[in-house]
Parts: structure tokens; sequence; C-alpha cells
């Protein structure tokens, strides 16, 4: 060929498999450089220097074709490629290793942003519920931030402008009510099982804290103990229902009227309902039932819970009529129900049941039929402040507004636990003796 002709170096082209080994190991093949023949135009000095970096290039692109090289410069060649080799597997390696720590670090730091992100937004919410919740607990039952407000005002205690006087006429009024309708609830209750003992001639004397019976008397039977013991709570529980139901709705009855209706139905649908499971914890009262009908301990606890269940189920849709016991619109506002409900019925039937239990002394234990039922009336008292989507409706036609003990209600109260304690302590013997007799008119 001519001296101007192209002299290209010949190499071997690699394979497919050949590159993917190379990428895997990270050798870099460089590229083949050539060096052309052909005269062209160079400037003076820079031939020389152009020369001199080709034949570098093709020196570093092509050493095992070089005919300089002789054969311990090859094996040195050799050995410079496996080392670099293998530092570009370490390197590799390392490279890898390290990437993983970065993204492992990287990990963590994502996950330890996001769990301040996840604390932050619980205490905004929490601040936000703070600021927008209102009053607490405390506040609502016992209207605090008012009484506050009012203090700050210097209004006097005593007034009927002070809402602690106001709320304190609302617990004594309820509180007074309470024990009027338990003692004339207890009377009515014991006072029905005596009459029907006294029809099959079973004399009974009536205590401030139980009916005694003559248990020694052939004339008691499996029969006459079912009605003695069973007739009672029946009445009680249709008492109750009427006066819940048909009575309290009459528009006439406003205030501490329907209060009074209220409280005994409240004690009448108890001495039912939460007669079952006092009588089957003390063996009395309503208990006797269950046991002259054989019950077995799993169809007397069963039952318990049924009657309990229907005392609650009935506190809680007791809310209406509960609020409807007001004689203000104010104070069965959405952010005072709970407060009024508090002072209406929770307080109130705290304070009345413990004076009921010193009035009992020292009988509280020995005959807890009546003591516990005491404490099942919290089934109907507690669950109504769980139910604030209730409507009521006022008639405020014929309530006072101005509030005040109401002394009527004192001096009932009064005299319905001098009777309760005295009379009752020394007994009430009570026969009813029906003769009926037919003969024929003499001429």
């Amino acid at each position: 060929m001519s001296n101007h002709g192209h002299h290209h170096r010949s190499h071997r082209r690699r394979s497919a498999l050949g590159r993917f080994i190379d990428r895997l190991t990270g050798r870099r093949r460089r590229s083949s450089f050539h060096r052309s023949e052909f005269p062209g135009i160079h400037l003076p000095g820079e031939k020389e220097e152009g020369t001199r970096k080709y034949r570098i290039l093709e020196e570093r692109s092509a050493p095992d074709t070089s005919p300089e090289i002789t054969g311990t410069g090859a094996n040195e060649t050799a050995g410079q490629s496996a080392s670099t080799g293998s530092s570009s597997r370490r390197r590799r390696k390392e490279s890898f290793f390290k990437l993983y720590l970065k993204k492992r670090a990287l990990r963590k730091e994502e996950q330890y942003k996001e769990k301040m992100r996840r604390a932050h937004r619980r205490r905004s919410e929490k601040e936000y519920r703070k600021l927008n919740q209102g009053p607490g607990l405390g506040k609502k039952l016992l209207d605090l931030a008012r009484d506050e407000e009012e203090a700050a005002k210097k209004i006097p205690l005593l007034s009927n402008r002070s809402r602690f006087f106001r709320n304190m006429t609302i617990v004594v009024n309820s509180m007074m009510i309470f024990m009027i309708t338990y003692v004339l609830t207890y009377l009515f209750y014991w006072l029905s099982c005596m009459l029907v003992a006294s029809w099959y001639g079973l004399d009974s004397i009536l205590y401030f804290y139980d009916l005694r019976f003559n248990d020694h008397s052939p004339l008691w039977s499996r029969f006459n103990i079912l009605l003695i013991t069973g007739i009672p709570p029946f009445l009680c529980l249709v008492a109750g229902a009427f006066l819940y139901k048909a009575v309290f709705k009459i528009k006439r009855f406003a205030g501490l009227q329907k209060l009074f209706i209220l409280w005994s139905a409240f004690h009448l649908l108890n001495h039912f309902f939460g007669a079952f499971p006092s009588g089957v914890v003390t063996d009395e009262g309503l208990g006797y039932v269950a046991a002259w009908m054989y019950m077995n301990t799993a169809v007397k606890f069963l039952f318990s819970l049924l009657f309990l269940f229907g005392l609650g189920l009935i506190g809680f849709y007791s809310a209406k009529p509960i609020l409807e016991t007001s004689d203000s619109l104010g104070r069965i506002k959405a952010e005072r129900k709970t407060s009024f409900m508090f002072y209406q019925m929770g307080l109130p039937w705290l304070i009345g049941t413990f004076v009921m239990l010193l009035l009992r002394i020292p009988k509280n234990f020995d005959y807890p039929y009546e003591t516990l039922m005491f404490f099942t009336m919290a089934f109907l008292v507690v669950p109504p402040f769980f139910n604030e989507k209730v409507k009521p409706e006022l008639n405020l036609l014929k309530t006072k507004k101005k509030r005040q003990i109401n002394i009527g209600y004192l001096a009932m109260v009064l005299v319905l636990l001098a009777f309760l304690r005295i009379m009752l302590g020394i007994g009430l013997h009570f026969i009813i003796e029906i003769s009926i007799s037919i003969s024929p008119a003499s001429v």
C-alpha cells in the first residue's frame, strides 16, 4: 500500500459475554488508538509533540503487541494488570458495603424524621383538643369555672344570684325527694308483702331494716312463698312503669313535681330489677323465688346480669326525663347538661344513700337485702351521663324562677325518717282477717 494510506491496528472485538464479565469484575478496557500516516498540515513545533502523544497512547492501549517488551516486562505487565483487577474488585466490595451503610443511615434518618413528625402531630392534636374541648370533667360536674367568675365579681355566697347557692338548693331539694320516695317505696313494698302473707294467715312484723315472719309456722308452703315474695316486686314494676310512662308525661306537672314522680319510679323499678340480684346474693326477698324455683347458680347469675342490664338501659334512656325536671332552659344547655344531671341526680343519690345507711345502723350488714338495693340504684343514675344527644321538652308555666329549699318537702322528710327509725324500730305488727259467711235469712 502507499505510504499515504491508513494503517489500522488489528484488535480483537470482545463478545457480549466477555463484556458482561468485564463489567462484573470492574475491568475497564480502553479503546485502541491508531495512528494515521496521512501527511497533514502541522504547524512548526507541533508535529513532534503530537507524535509523542500518539505513541504514548498506543503503548498504553496495546502493551502485549509491542515488539520492545521483553519476557520480564510482559510478566511485570501481567502482574500489574492482575493487581489492578484485584484492587478494583476490592474497591467494588468496599463501595457496596459503604453503599449499604449509607442506605441504612438514610433509612434511620427517615424513620427518625417520621417519628418526630408523628410526635409533633400528636402534640398539635392534643393542644387543639385542649383549646376546643372546653372545661374538664370536674368543671363540667361542679361548674367551677362559673363559680370562679362569680367570686371575681364578689357576689354573696348565699345570695340567689350565686351559682353555688342555686346548685345547693337543687341538691338539697332532690336529696329530700330521694329519701321521701325511698321511704314510701319501702313501705309500699313490705306492706304489700304483709298483705299477701296475712291472706294465708301468716303473721309478720315490719322493722326499718327488714320484714320478719314466723319461719316455723306450718302454714308455709312452696306456693305461698312464691306469692308472698314474688307479688310485691311485680307490683313495684307495674307502679313504676305507670309513673314513668304515663304520670310523668302529664303536662300540668313541672319542676319538683316531675322530680318527685321520677324518683318514685326509679325506686319502684329498682325494687324489681335490683331486687333479683340483691335477693340472689343475700337469699332474701325476691331471692326466695329463685331458690324455690330451683334455679342453679349459672341461671341465677345469668338472670342477675339481665336484670341489671335492663336497669341500666332504663337509666340510659332516662336522660331526657331527668333534663325535663329542670325549671330553667339555661340549666340544660349543651355545655351544662352534665353538671345539671350531677346536681339533680348523682349527688343527691350519693348523699341520700349515705344518710339512709346511717339510719339503718347497726342492721346494714345483718339484713343486707335493702342495703344492696341502694347500690343497684347506680345502674339508673350513672348511665344518663353517657346519653348526651337528647332534646327535652320543658313546661315552664308553673315553675318558680326564685330557687329556695322547699319547706314542705323538708317537713315531710323529717316526719318520714322519724317514723322509719322510731316507729319501725319498735316494729309494726300487721294482721288482716277477712271473714265471709253466707247463711239463709231468718223468717
